[in-house]
């Protein structure tokens, strides 16, 4: 099968191109043609198509005039549409409800999936009208959470009575995250052996991560501890001036960037932070557990969603705990154990065929078209 999947940006560090990566080669797994659709790509390969008027030329910009000939196009060219969050930001309003009508004009079937509708966390721009996220009941609507499930059924209780909601959580590679470099990237890094590193994977943009409340229990850890803590923000970009901005120049032992494998910024870790007031799933905390590294997060609502799974995540608000845990190499163990269990038990990608075999299924079933 000819499968278009698009997104506003792919290729990059951001959760929602990791997760849409996951699903291609997913899909490619399964045998099917793969063709990316962005507005922005970090990185290129053969056959990607750029779709202008889906990223604005400059940051807070608006996009430029949606290219409805290349959405008609790709429509007519493929046999499945996915649009990965493409469908949810409030980033290019436009370019979404173009590829809905085209999508619909073609008779193709449409999977979107939902990672940050609006009203969740802090939207990129004011928000009007409701056109953003897409909910048309002829296509087949996957939210990465049971809240995010609920919020769409409560808005248009049509997708719920027509069974076009299906909640499918992010999935982490189990087995590959536990395989890093430990030794050479905190070399590369300049870490010190001795030194104890706490990864903070987030943007330096994005309030909702919480660099201040990150910045704090490093710092309160750094006075527990007897032996130096460093601070690792895994984005090198500016931040805004204010309270992140503040925040960072009083960060203990502060690091800034990415390393090119997760699993080797986990293996140089010794503590994963995601202290987010909002994340639609919180993929850090799945992946820590995957890798084996102690995670401390909240207070984002989903957490609760992980943590019913079976994660055992202490909060940034209890920082004498973490540090016993942390002292204590069999508490330690035996709360990696646990979470490694409960991530291969629910969240492993390998059986992310088996769940896009059964979503195509269910997409290609619906109608397609809109009613005469």
């Amino acid at each position: 099968m000819r499968v278009c999947l698009v997104s506003h940006r792919l290729g990059g560090f951001d959760g929602v191109s990791i997760e849409a990566a996951k699903w291609i080669a997913g899909l490619r797994a399964l045998g099917h043609q793969v063709t990316r659709a962005a507005g922005h790509f970090v990185d290129r390969e053969p056959g990607d198509v750029e779709v202008t008027g889906m990223w604005a030329d400059r940051p807070g910009g608006d996009p430029p005039p949606v290219a409805h000939d290349t959405i008609r196009r790709l429509c007519a060219e493929h046999e499945l549409l996915v649009l990965d969050n493409a469908g949810s930001l409030w980033s290019a309003p436009d370019a979404s409800a173009a590829w809905q009508r085209h999508a619909l004009d073609a008779g193709i079937p449409v999977i979107l999936r939902h990672h940050d509708p609006a009203w969740q966390g802090t939207p990129l721009r004011a928000v009007d009208g409701d056109t953003v996220p897409l909910h048309h009941p002829a296509h087949l609507h996957v939210l990465i959470n049971e809240r995010t499930a609920r919020e769409f059924a409560e808005r248009w209780p049509e997708l719920d009575r027509t069974g076009a909601l299906r909640v499918v959580h992010n999935r982490v590679d189990v087995d590959g995250l536990g395989g890093g470099d430990r030794d050479g990237t905190r070399s590369r890094l300049g870490v010190a052996p001795d030194e104890l590193l706490i990864v903070h994977p987030a943007r330096a943009e994005g309030p909702n991560k919480n660099i201040p409340g990150a910045v704090r229990f490093a710092a309160a850890l750094d006075r527990r501890w007897d032996r130096p803590v460093r601070y690792w923000l895994t984005d090198d970009t500016p931040a805004p001036a204010g309270p992140a901005a503040d925040a960072l120049a009083t960060a203990p032992g502060p690091l800034r960037g990415h390393v090119a494998e997760q699993a080797d910024m986990y293996a140089a870790a010794d503590l994963v932070l995601l202290p987010s007031t909002w994340e639609g799933w919180g993929l850090p905390v799945a992946e820590a557990a995957a890798a084996r590294r102690l995670v401390v997060a909240g207070p984002y609502p989903v957490l609760d969603e992980l943590r019913a799974l079976g994660l055992r995540v202490p909060t940034p608000d209890d920082v004498t705990t973490t540090a016993a845990v942390l002292r204590d190499p069999a508490a330690t163990k035996a709360l990696l154990d646990a979470n490694h269990t409960a991530v291969r038990d629910h969240l492993d990608a390998a059986e992310l065929p088996a769940v896009l075999t059964d979503l195509i299924r269910l997409s290609r079933a619906r109608p397609h078209t809109t009613p005469a």
